[in-house]
């Protein structure tokens, strides 16, 4: 989110998501589709604070991860000194090595927002891969997601981690537009100690939800054959993971 993934806020989203998120389990999903098409170089989009990379380093020849915000970035250098970690745009990847594996994590394709960024991004991906190389990435499912916000405007996601509570408070609205299905998402998160609860942050974004009409279309565009998806249920959203091969 906006000022979420920035130098003030970066904390917060590593120190609360360990609690969200079971970071091993999530690893394991990642690996096994990796280890059954032959990985042997990955890129990880939108690695954040580094939660699997140190996983990634130990279990494959070659793991690179790469994130746009400098400040979650530093946190994964502080977390595993011996990553190799680059700061980037997916949008406009320049690599002179390709590789066999490209994922894009954490739902990080919900701030592709307009048609132009996500075609640039599977582009930019496509350039990037070996022949016959494998691309991975999760979305928000906007046939599940966009029904459940109509009736759930305001959602708590609550956060146990290092003997501490933390409170997540969102507010859902999604936004009128004509060619995509957009949300807005305004949050707070507080640090809750017996009856006191503390404000620790505030953020704002717009994020984007995909049909899968849409995502099929751009991966045709972008000479992608898609193998299959997965439904994937996580803390907050249901997501579907698609596995594709580049064909040209």
């Amino acid at each position: 989110m906006n000022n979420l993934y920035g130098k003030n806020l970066a904390w917060v989203y590593d120190e609360i998501y360990q609690g969200f998120i079971d970071y091993k389990a999530e690893y394991d999903f990642y690996k096994t589709l990796c280890k059954t098409h032959d990985a042997t170089s990955i890129l990880e989009i939108a690695c954040g604070s580094g939660n699997l990379s140190e996983s990634f380093t130990n279990d494959f020849l070659n793991y690179t991860g790469l994130d746009y915000s400098e400040a979650m970035l530093e946190i994964a250098k502080t977390k595993f000194k011996k990553g190799n970690f680059l700061q980037g745009d997916m949008r406009k990847l320049n690599f002179t090595s390709l590789f066999s594996t490209i994922l894009i994590t954490g739902r990080s394709t919900s701030y592709l927002i307009e048609d132009i960024d996500i075609q640039n991004t599977f582009n930019s991906v496509h350039k990037s891969l070996k022949l016959n190389g494998i691309f991975i990435f999760d979305c928000i499912d906007a046939a599940h997601f966009m029904p459940y916000i109509s009736k759930n405007k305001n959602i708590i996601h609550y956060s146990n981690v290092n003997n501490k509570t933390f409170e997540r408070a969102s507010i859902w609205e999604r936004q009128e537009s004509t060619k995509s299905h957009l949300v807005s998402w305004k949050s707070k998160y507080y640090e809750t100690n017996n009856s006191n609860k503390i404000l620790i942050g505030e953020d704002s974004a717009i994020f984007r939800t995909f049909t899968h009409q849409e995502i099929q279309t751009n991966l045709l565009l972008s000479n992608f054959e898609l193998l299959h998806t997965i439904e994937r249920k996580t803390y907050a959203f249901n997501t579907k993971v698609y596995v594709c091969r580049k064909i040209t």
